[in-house]
């Protein structure tokens, strides 16, 4: 009550500053911005009482944007637009007030946080923390590193995402702020659950921590974003009743029962476990109208399972090919965004060099010497171009003469493959005559078996030329070279790689289609596993990370396959089949 009469008080102040000074909003926005850390909402309404025109000075109109769009983020409004921050920022790029500058940038980052953009974001965030750092505000830093650690993780860069969130959460000591340490240890609890079942009990008790501490905040946003995490993880340790009980408590924390499409997916996601499935149906149904593709291939996905349950498998089957969409879309996304995250990563490390180096040739009024040096850097940039595109022009020529002689390679090891395969039919008639004797059939059976032999020796070279090998190994070394490619494995690719697969190994994605029920991506990555290349390299070919690919192969081998979990692996599998064919 005491709080409240103090805002109010405030608020009363500032109004009837605004009503007898001419010039007095100054001295209220910097009152706006005292309330701003203890009552956000007060500082929200105190701003948007404060109309545009009044502002005179650009200052004002600056301090008044960035004080508006912090309040706005720190009542949960989501923001949609750029245009106040970005005024704000361009204004404090101006000045030498560093504090404000660092502030601009910071809820610049916010702003584009909440429109999706995550690669502006990124790169305004780290712009934010150089500054911070500059005035050593770790109050800034730990915000910042909070919402960076954010980003990451959302693009499934755990790593770098926990090892932020370690950072934030020292700092959140050292400030003795709970609800950011509470934040860090929920986020760092949900990594650890993205590791698998070894993980859950550490991840169950950073959560655990965090929903403590968070209850002591009463931070009610932050509190249904640890319970949902916290019915997610029981629902993985497949404890039925815990996922539940943490489902319910998100659920009536909630302000609005109609659209909270995410603690209904919770919910659903919680009954299914416990094999409630009428429940679990009902909710998971509530959620489907959500945009976000993460909830909508899960739903489809538990909606698939329960049809498949209660014996509906058309229906079964057509959910999961509609969640497969989204699972698929989502992906393509997270991959997209997490390169756009590391490319402003790079993009704001070399801002940062450069303002160094501005900085540096400023203080000794160097212009003479930028002008020189950019003549040279021009100069030594064309030379470089001429070279680089000479050198290009090489390496085409010298290609085109490989692929030539890889064709023409190719096509004598085909003839003389066919050739073997005509005398192979010929022995095995021969064979099947029973006027031979026993010793004619010895000899016969030992020229047959030298012949498969070498026919298998044949097909292996016949694969190592042929076109798709040649281009894979093109988008392995340019992975290697530049982190990416311009070529990408397309549809007819991969069915001459699976047609080289078939004849090599004896019609063998039949069988895994037949006897295992794969899907096409999944016979993809069976067919790389029956090739020459490095594992490390397969994700540049199907497009994902490293660690899906492991993923994939996994559950391959476990739900495709039936083996128990760590018994075996894809590649060991694969090999035996082929061994057994041969």
């Amino acid at each position: 009550m005491r709080k409240r009469t103090i805002a109010l008080i405030a608020i009363l102040t500032a109004l009837l500053a605004a009503c007898t000074e001419t010039t007095g909003y100054n001295t209220t926005l910097v009152q706006a911005d005292s309330l701003m850390a203890s009552h956000p909402d007060s500082a929200l309404h105190m701003l948007q009482g404060i109309p545009a025109e009044s502002l005179k000075t650009k200052a004002d109109r600056a301090y008044h944007a960035l004080l508006l769009t912090q309040a706005r983020d720190k009542n949960y409004i989501v923001q949609t637009d750029d245009s106040l921050i970005c005024s704000a920022m361009a204004y404090y790029n101006q000045t030498n007030n560093t504090n404000l500058q660092a502030r601009s940038y910071y809820y610049c980052g916010c702003v584009y946080r909440d429109m999706k953009r995550t690669e502006e974001a990124v790169s305004c965030f780290l712009t934010a923390n150089t500054l911070a750092k500059e005035i050593k505000d770790i109050s800034l830093q730990s915000r910042i590193c909070n919402n960076i650690g954010y980003l990451y993780y959302a693009q499934d860069l755990n790593e770098q995402a926990d090892s932020i969130y370690r950072e934030a959460e020292q700092m959140a000591v050292l400030l003795k702020d709970s609800l950011l340490q509470a934040e860090a240890l929920s986020q760092q609890g949900m990594i650890r659950m993205e590791k698998g079942k070894s993980f859950y009990p550490k991840a169950e008790k950073l959560m655990l921590q965090a929903l403590y501490m968070a209850k002591m905040t009463n931070n009610k946003t932050l509190n249904r974003t640890i319970l949902s995490a916290l019915s997610t993880l029981y629902y993985r340790m497949e404890n039925g009743k815990k996922a539940v009980e943490f489902a319910k408590q998100n659920f009536a924390l909630q302000e609005d029962t109609t659209f909270c499409y995410n603690a209904f997916y919770i919910l659903g996601n919680a009954y299914y476990e416990n094999r409630q499935y009428d429940s679990a149906s009902f909710y998971l149904n509530k959620a489907l109208p959500d945009k976000s593709h993460a909830i909508k291939a899960g739903v489809y996905k538990l909606l698939s399972d329960i049809a498949k349950a209660s014996g509906d498998f058309k229906t079964s089957l057509d959910l999961e090919r509609t969640g497969s969409i989204y699972t698929d879309s989502l992906r393509n996304n997270r991959n997209r965004q997490a390169y756009s995250v590391i490319d402003a990563e790079k993009s704001a490390q070399i801002a940062h060099q450069q303002k160094k180096h501005d900085s540096v040739i400023s203080k000794y009024n160097g212009l003479l010497l930028s002008v020189v040096a950019a003549a040279f850097l021009a100069l030594y940039m064309l030379k470089r171009y001429r070279r680089r595109t000479f050198l290009l022009e090489e390496e085409k020529d010298r290609l085109k003469e490989v692929q030539t002689a890889m064709q023409q390679q190719n096509a004598k090891l085909e003839e003389e493959q066919r050739q073997k395969e005509n005398r192979i039919a010929y022995l095995e008639r021969e064979l099947e005559q029973l006027h031979y004797d026993a010793a004619q059939k010895k000899q016969l059976r030992n020229e047959l078996e030298a012949l498969n032999h070498e026919r298998v020796l044949l097909l292996t070279s016949t694969q190592k030329y042929s076109d798709v090998k040649t281009k894979m190994k093109q988008i392995i070394q340019d992975y290697k070279d530049h982190d990416s490619s311009e070529l990408h494995m397309e549809k007819e690719d991969w069915l001459q790689l699976i047609a080289e697969t078939d004849r090599r190994w004896n019609q063998i994605t039949l069988r895994l289609c037949a006897d295992c029920k794969l899907l096409q991506e999944e016979i993809h990555l069976c067919c790389l596993y029956l090739t020459d290349l490095p594992v490390s390299y397969f994700g540049c070919l199907l497009g994902c990370k490293r660690d899906t690919v492991y993923k994939k192969a996994n559950r391959i081998v476990e739900k495709r396959m039936g083996f128990p979990h760590g018994s075996t692996s894809l590649q060991k599998v694969l090999k035996e089949l082929c061994v057994k064919t041969n």
